[in-house]
Order: structure tokens, then sequence, then C-alpha cells
């Protein structure tokens, strides 16, 4: 009782302070003294106040003077002329032909990669992606297509129906377990609907199409019997680099047993041969796959970095496509380089309750489509689209720092920094 007491006791002068800050600019008609004491005043009391509203979970200002500042470092250096012309330059040199600008030159067909885990309806960060894979592919078409291509550009959205079902994961003897979102239709399903509506509609406004893909559809490539086999011969120095923590190689496969399910989540336990990785379920015992029988490989699950590197090795070997992938900042940039060049220590994400401070901000809009739909109506998805619209024509602002959550609040407001 005396903590509530005190807790109330700290609101009420804090918030008698800003009052009294705010009546004073009142008195003297908004006039300010030397130095700007009074600004620092009311910025200071601010801060103290939201300190104290919500003391078990406090709340910090952050002001801004609206000013956006895009420095060119980076990548906005190899791109300050502009997205497509250069990607599409690189593309042919991948394909080593001779470069004529007035004809791209390409043969190959190009795909748009993005991809989700079907935990949640898409947040904005979602949203920017797939917005930037349509935008893209629809840049690099109009272009090549304005030179007399007809080449394809599509976009492919991955579902990682592998991902973790949160209140299905445990651990028994001192291993963690999971079950995946593919095997439990209903739960898959549950935020598919926002998922599609999304999708359908930027592939209207790019006029791209797009196709979605499964886990299974990535195992059942041709290539990945050759390229499993390499993984797993090369598992030891492959493991200290993708799983240092643990050691190990995180493939995964779902006991056969109708209602079980469970994986082993790091792959600890698995057991390998030339031909085969056994599994172990803490219920009913060992079960194996062939690395011979595509059907069998089909089933496997892989953590994110093993699905990475798998997924970037058959891009690489594909001779008939090309592929370019979009991803958010949590799985691209330093993540990347961590990854594929040297040993990965651990992956990011937000710590408990990092998005419910956003709930009293007002900006949990940006949460998920269901909430943005919500408060914007299906202006809300469009003004995102038409910001990130605005990165392919200005290469600047896609390669700045992070936008933050206060700036795409303002794209939803209609507000122009």
């Amino acid at each position: 009782m005396s903590c509530h007491l005190s807790d109330e006791s700290q609101r009420i002068d804090a918030a008698s302070r800003l009052i009294s800050i705010i009546d004073t600019l009142t008195l003297t008609g908004g006039s300010s003294n030397e130095g700007g004491s009074h600004e620092t005043a009311i910025f200071s009391a601010i801060q103290d106040f939201l300190l104290v509203l919500s003391p078990h979970r406090p709340l910090y200002a952050g002001f801004h003077d609206g000013q956006v500042h895009n420095p060119l470092g980076g990548g906005a250096y190899a791109f300050k002329e502009g997205l497509i012309s250069p990607t599409i330059l690189s593309l042919m040199n991948d394909e080593s032909t001779c470069i004529h600008r007035s004809s791209p030159g390409l043969t190959r067909p190009i795909i748009i990669h993005a991809g989700f885990q079907p935990n949640n309806s898409p947040h904005a960060g979602t949203l920017i992606v797939f917005s930037y894979a349509f935008l893209l592919a629809k840049a690099i078409h109009d272009e090549i297509s304005a030179h007399g291509s007809a080449i394809s550009v599509a976009v492919e959205i991955a579902i990682v129906d592998t991902a973790p079902i949160s209140h299905e994961t445990r651990e028994i003897g001192g291993i963690q377990y999971q079950r995946a979102y593919r095997d439990d239709p209903a739960v898959l399903a549950a935020y598919m609907i926002d998922y599609e509506e999304v999708l359908d509609q930027m592939s209207k406004w790019s006029g791209i199409s797009f196709r979605p893909t499964y886990q299974s559809d990535l195992f059942s490539h041709p290539e990945l019997p050759k390229l499993l086999a390499y993984v797993v011969n090369h598992r030891a120095r492959l493991a200290s680099q993708l799983s240092p923590k643990y050691n190990t190689i995180a493939l995964r496969a779902a006991c056969p047993v109708p209602g079980c399910s469970l994986t082993e989540k790091h792959g600890i336990l698995n057991q390998y041969t030339h031909n085969s990785i056994t599994f172990y379920c803490p219920y009913h015992g060992e079960h194996s796959i062939s690395l011979s029988q595509p059907s069998e490989i089909a089933r496997l699950e892989a953590n994110a970095p093993t699905r990475n590197l798998i997924r970037s090795m058959l891009h690489l070997l594909d001779k008939d496509a090309h592929h370019i992938r979009i991803t958010g900042a949590d799985y691209a940039g330093t993540y990347q380089e961590a990854f594929l060049y040297r040993p990965l220590a651990e992956c990011l994400y937000v710590c408990n309750g990092g998005y419910e401070t956003m709930e009293a901000l007002g900006t949990d809009g940006l949460l998920s489509y269901a909430r943005l739909r919500s408060k914007h109506g299906t202006q809300g998805l469009k003004r995102i689209w038409d910001e990130v619209e605005r990165w392919i024509t200005e290469p600047k602002n896609l390669f700045r720092a992070s936008f933050s959550v206060e700036y795409l609040r303002a794209v939803l407001d209609g507000s122009n920094w």
C-alpha cells in the first residue's frame, strides 16, 4: 500500500510541475525567456512525468526536430544515381553477357524472394519487406520491358511453416522440443487470411504475380540431396559457425507418430551416417530419414541459419533463374555478414514486453496488419506502400539508418518530415 501511495504521489508531483510550466507559458503569451529555459524545462518535465506515469514499465520521450537525414554511405554510394540499373547490370554480369545499355541482355527469369513466419498478423516491418519486394519487381520489370525484353519477373513468398508454435515448446530431460505450424493446420490458418489480403492487394497495385511456397518446397528441390550431403559431411566445421552455443547442425524432423510431431529444437541428439539422419522423440524413441529419398528429405526442417545457408547455396547453383532476396534488417546486414563470413554468435529478438510501449503510445497500428486496418482502414497499407515506393526512386532513403516508429507513425498520419 505504501508503494502504491508513493507512486501516486510521484505522479501527482510530476504532473503538477508540468502543469505549472504550461501555466507560466500561457500567462506570458507563450514567450520564451533568454536561453530557451522554458523549452528546456518543459521537455524535462515531460520526461519526468513519463517516468512516473507507469513506474513499473517507464516510458522515455523521444524528441526530434522533424528532420530526416539520409547521409550517403555504404550502399547509398553504389546506388546514388539509381537503384534499378545497377541491379540489372549485376544480373547481367552474373550471366557473363555483353553489356549493352540499349538491351539489358538478360535471358533468365528473375525471382524476388521474401518470407514470413505465420505466428502473427503481419506487422509494419513485414509490410515494408513485402512492399519493397513487389515494388522492386515492378521497377525491374518496367525497366527491362522498356528495352524490349520479355523476361519474367515474379515474387516468391516463402511461408516458414516449420517455425515453432510458442505454446507447443517444452523442455524434457534438459533438451528443448517444439511443434511446428505445419503440424497443426488450424493454428497455421489463424493469421493466413491477413497475409493473403496484403499480398493480393500488393500484387494488384504492382501488376506483379506472386507464388507462395512452403518449407517442403525448399527441401524438395532436386539439388537438395547433394547440398544436404555436403552439410552433413562438413557438420563439424559448420556447427561451430551456425550454432556456436550448441555446436550442432539444427536439422530437424517431426516424430512421425500420429498426434505427436515433436521435434528436437537444436539437433543435439541427432545421429548421422553417410546416408541417413536419426532423430529422437522423448515419447516414441528414434526415427530416421534417408538422405537418398527425396520424399523423406522433404520432411526436414532447419533453424534460420541452417535454412539460410541451404537456400543461399541453392540460389547460387541455379543457372536457370536470377534470385534476389528481400530481408528485414533483423536478418540482413551484419547478421548475414556474420553468418556467411564468420561465426554467428546469436540471433536477434525483441525482448519480452518490447511491444507494450507501442500500445501505450498509440503506435500499435504498426504491430499487426489487423490493427493497422482497424485504426487506419485501407489507407494505412497504401501509405506504407507509397513510402516504400519513394525508396525505389530515391535509393538514399533505402540505405539510411533504420526508420523509427515515430517516423512510421507520421507516415500513417499523412505527415511529411
